[in-house]
């Protein structure tokens, strides 16, 4: 593993897994969670990252703008700097490995941004989209519910408006960007193949499903893991996450391997 910064107008922290062996003709960008759910998922990544690797696949993470060792403050996170980020980090690996094409990778709030990233005119091969943010609106409101949880636990007042949540910086300005998004309305035509993996059933991904469809969009969707307790995930990360990763796998190397062999 390599790491370095790149970009720019910003220098984003790259960490980079190269292929070993011969490597293929594609690269995989991964797309990290908000910073809430950072902490919990790395681990995750990085062993994903290690297993395309070791299928010879050059395969690159990165810290957002303002978050992580990426530079920039983490109270200006800004939802469109961030779309900006996944273009250059997929031009960074090109030009770092020499791969011809690029497939993405994202989870939760990650996807969300590389979809728009791809509607807005980034060329990639397969756009994974690991338990995608639908709606920002109800993301949001999902970590203040979290937040104020968290609160309740520790004997903390909460105090309105939160300045934070779940310990990480919020602003306003924030929240209102990202409960303006919607993966509703864009699509990601820029993408020659687009999966959906859902840990459970979710109407919200079935309506998303049927819309890209309507729209041309080569879409295939699937739940990997569906415990009868919405979050009984919880209890037992790793072997849920390495279902999951196992999955994300399939659902690139087979792609790669048929490119290599036309």
């Amino acid at each position: 593993m390599r790491t370095f910064y790149f970009g720019r107008s910003r220098r984003l922290y790259g960490a980079l897994h190269e292929a070993r062996g011969r490597a293929r003709t594609t690269g995989v960008l991964l797309c990290y969670p908000g910073v809430q759910e950072y902490n919990q998922t790395h681990w995750a990544f990085r062993r994903l990252a290690a297993q395309l690797s070791r299928d010879g696949m050059h395969c690159l993470r990165f810290d957002w703008s303002c978050t992580g060792d990426s530079e920039g403050e983490v109270h200006d996170g800004d939802v469109e700097r961030w779309v900006e980020d996944v273009s250059a980090a997929a031009e960074e690996l090109r030009e770092s490995t020499g791969v011809r094409r690029v497939s993405v990778v994202g989870m939760r709030l990650g996807a969300l941004l590389a979809t728009r990233a791809v509607a807005a005119g980034l060329a990639v091969h397969d756009l994974v989209l690991w338990d995608p943010v639908i709606d920002g609106q109800t993301y949001v409101d999902e970590l203040e519910d979290l937040d104020a949880l968290q609160c309740r636990r520790r004997q903390h007042r909460v105090e309105h408006p939160r300045v934070e949540l779940d310990g990480y910086p919020f602003p306003s300005g924030l929240r209102a960007q990202l409960g303006m998004q919607s993966l509703e309305r864009v699509t990601p035509r820029g993408a020659a193949h687009v999966a959906l993996l859902l840990s459970a059933a979710s109407a919200a991904a079935v309506e998303l499903h049927e819309v890209w469809q309507r729209r041309g969009v080569d879409v295939r969707s699937r739940v990997v893991v569906s415990p009868p307790d919405p979050t009984a995930w919880q209890d037992d990360a790793a072997r849920q996450y390495t279902e999951m990763l196992r999955a994300l796998a399939a659902e690139l190397v087979p792609a790669t391997q048929a490119a290599v062999a036309a």
